[in-house]
């Protein structure tokens, strides 16, 4: 028998990985989403998240019987980070090689909410700023 689920949608950031597995995906990790004080818990097949990502999910709230309570993740999408601080956890990540948490504050210290933008779009400004 299938238990009544409310599917829903929430928004955070990706704090850590606790678990991944590469065959088929299936990763448990910490989440921050507003209106909660804790990290919630955030299970299912999610392809190559990192801490630091921003992420909309679909799903709902379960209650494993030994971890407590679980967002199980029927589907995903990443958000691009609105604000300097989340520009530069989402860039310090290791999610883009090469940019680590120094080089992330540096690149947000000059460029603020533009870095994005300018890594992607502008690379002659960036490479300019570089030297």
């Amino acid at each position: 028998m299938q238990k009544n689920r409310t599917y829903l949608e929430i928004k955070g950031q990706v704090e850590r990985i606790t678990y991944s597995n590469e065959e088929n995906n299936y990763t448990i990790a910490k989440m921050k989403i507003p209106g909660k004080n804790e990290l919630v818990t955030i299970v299912g097949n999610l392809l190559s998240v990192s801490p630091g990502e921003i992420l909309k999910l679909s799903g709902y709230w379960d209650n494993h019987p030994r971890y407590g309570e679980q967002f199980k993740v029927a589907s995903y999408e990443s958000v691009i980070p609105a604000t300097v601080k989340g520009i530069e956890k989402y860039l310090g990540s290791g999610m883009i090689k090469g940019i680590g948490p120094v080089m992330a504050q540096r690149l947000v210290s000059r460029f603020g909410e533009e870095t994005l933008t300018v890594i992607e779009k502008n690379i002659e400004r960036l490479m300019r700023s570089m030297v």
